[in-house]
């Protein structure tokens, strides 16, 4: 069997980079349209026996877990090329993956493109976004998925300027009108985070009802805290970035991964993946670090579940923990034949999990109308870890 030409995404995050000019950091920021740092990759699957065998799942799709490693590495090589990373010396970190939607299915006999560019920045931030495609059998591409990741630039310890982006093209002003967009939807949930505020008027009547239709027991569903399921792994460095810390993308992959598992259970019929949104990168992961993934179900509507997933540093001496990413998985369930089932109803039984419930049809509510939006449709079979 010939080696895959395709490195594993993990070891292409710790390969040695340029050495930083030596007067980058002084050098005067240039405008730069997208098209100067956009990247693009071809994962030849139809044709690499060995890349095609590391990323099969047992459905015989592609493992969506697994491609989260690349798109994340894709995003971080878009950021550098954008911000002159590499010549300035810069450290450039991911700070949130704001959004993954999966649009078709993801077929493990036909090649896929990667495509990443900046679509909006910021003072020291950048949005990049990916458009990922599928060979249409027909010679050209159809789109499987799209992401939008949130890169930060630092210097040191303090947080550094980027490259003002300039687009050029009719489409690169719609990305970049949509990034700021985005940007702004991020600070509204920010702001209306559940921690932060207490819910409003018409959620707390709506809580009440599910409560009272509870208590007089004239709905019955699974409790909430008993669709928890949690993982513990140790970071070893075979899964390190360039910065000796653990890459992101493999911190993505097992948070999806728990996910997956999480829905299964509770649906007991194959999951399907709908979307990610608003996974945070609180701090970075130290190589050794004992981490603890914790993901329960904490909304379901009908055909669809979200899932939250926390990631928190277990420290052995004290047993203190410290969060270091929360993200949040949609998915549906599929009968045998590819088509969609009622997931079992999740009932909170107190206040937290009731405000946890409401943050749940928040998200979804805001993912089914941007999903609406673009016109989306539901892929057609199961996507696994």
């Amino acid at each position: 069997m010939n080696k895959s030409s395709h490195p594993d995404p993990a070891e292409q995050a710790r390969l040695p980079r340029p050495t930083p000019a030596p007067d980058g950091a002084k050098q005067p920021l240039s405008e730069r349209p997208p098209s100067v740092s956009s990247f693009e990759e071809i994962l030849p699957f139809r044709t690499d026996a060995e890349l095609r065998e590391r990323y099969l799942n047992f459905f015989g799709g592609l493992r969506l877990g697994k491609l989260l490693e690349d798109f994340d590495l894709s995003a971080g090589r878009t950021a550098y090329n954008h911000a002159q990373g590499w010549e300035r010396g810069l450290t450039i970190v991911t700070a949130a993956c704001d959004r993954i939607d999966l649009l078709d299915e993801l077929r493990s006999d036909r090649d896929l493109r990667v495509r990443a560019s900046v679509n909006w920045t910021g003072r020291s931030s950048m949005e990049v976004g990916l458009q990922v495609a599928s060979e249409d059998g027909n010679g050209g591409w159809q789109a499987v998925a799209r992401a939008y990741f949130i890169m930060v630039a630092r210097q040191g310890e303090t947080s550094a300027a980027v490259n003002p982006l300039v687009p050029k093209t009719d489409e690169e002003h719609r990305r970049s009108q949509e990034g700021e967009q985005r940007q702004q939807q991020r600070r509204a949930m920010a702001q209306n985070n559940y921690l932060k505020h207490t819910p409003t008027a018409e959620e707390s009547v709506r809580l009440h009802r599910l409560f009272l239709r509870t208590k007089h027991q004239q709905i019955t569903g699974v409790p909430m805290h008993e669709t928890q399921r949690q993982a513990t792994l140790l970071m070893h460095p075979q899964s390190r970035n360039i910065h000796n810390k653990i890459f992101g993308g493999y911190l993505m992959r097992q948070a999806f991964e728990l996910a997956w598992n999480i829905t299964y259970l509770h649906c007991r019929c194959p999951p399907q993946f709908v979307c990610m949104d608003h996974m945070y990168f609180f701090q970075p992961v130290e190589i050794g670090a004992i981490l603890s993934f914790t993901g329960f179900v904490i909304h379901t509507d009908g055909l669809h579940l979200v899932i939250e997933v926390t990631t928190e540093v277990i420290h052995p001496q004290t047993g203190r923990t410290q969060t270091t990413n929360i993200c949040y998985f949609t998915f549906s369930a599929l009968d045998d034949f590819g088509q969609p089932q009622p997931v079992p109803m999740v009932i909170p039984h107190t206040y937290e999990e009731g405000l946890r419930y409401l943050d749940g049809a928040k998200r979804l509510r805001l993912g089914e109308e941007l999903r609406r939006a673009k016109g989306v449709r539901s892929a057609s079979k199961s996507e696994t870890p």
